[in-house]
């Protein structure tokens, strides 16, 4: 008999499977990559960077501790992927490798994501590097770009759950939003209309309109500062 874990699990090796043979997911034969190296790590897994056939750089996304829980979140960022990858300020999904293990029991264990490899890596090794040297026309820059990721999020009802500076990647300069496993499409997380709006969002709100506005950043130029603190009319 097979345990829940395990029916999670070659239901999730099955969605990959017909994906593939159906043309959804591009599949990456794994002998291919070389120069595998290790740039990250985390509480769920590690992303290598790669070189395919000698050429390009890739991304290769590992999950370990795979259970149902797992499972189910890979799924829904390569569903997210799949849906949102076209916008240039979000991280590419390119497709799905596997390399061959002992573990003949668990096969998920050996699946990869193929991700779009950012050069500068996280946003916030990004600034951490290059802050001192930014224009405030550089900040707004990539202010902006963030903002047309999560607005491009927001149109395909989506909503990110774990946005901060980790997990904003930096590409030859351009922002690209990334690490969608606790995203959401936002009929899954609510029945409610305001599907957009959280329980913090209320209390600004009311901060909001009781006159509290940003404090103004020593050295702000005028416009900039005029337009967080609310200024302008739009």
């Amino acid at each position: 008999m097979f345990d829940n874990n395990e029916m999670q699990n070659n239901e999730w090796i099955n969605w990959i499977e017909e994906a593939i043979n159906k043309k959804h997911i591009k599949y990456y034969e794994y002998k291919y990559f070389s120069n595998i190296q290790e740039i990250s790590s985390g509480a769920f897994g590690k992303v290598f960077r790669a070189n395919w056939k000698n050429t390009d750089h890739l991304a290769l996304k590992y999950f370990f501790n795979i259970n149902k829980v797992t499972i189910k979140e890979i799924v829904s960022e390569i569903k997210l992927q799949l849906k949102i990858g076209f916008h240039n300020n979000i991280i590419s999904f390119y497709g799905i490798t596997k390399f061959d293990s002992d573990n003949k029991i668990d096969q998920t264990k050996n699946y990869l994501l193929v991700m779009e490899y950012a050069d500068s890596g996280t946003l916030r090794d990004y600034l951490k590097k290059n802050f001192d040297g930014f224009t405030w026309d550089n900040k707004y820059n990539l202010a902006y770009q963030l903002a047309c990721a999560v607005s491009c999020l927001h149109d395909e009802e989506i909503v990110h759950h774990d946005l901060h500076s980790c997990n904003v990647l930096v590409h030859q300069d351009v922002i690209k939003l990334a690490d969608f496993g606790l995203s959401k499409r936002i009929d899954e997380a609510s029945n409610s209309k305001s599907k957009l709006i959280e329980a913090y969002d209320f209390s600004l709100m009311y901060k909001i309109t009781q006159g509290r506005r940003e404090e103004i950043v020593p050295d702000t130029p005028n416009d900039y500062a005029n337009l967080y603190i609310g200024k302008y009319n739009f």
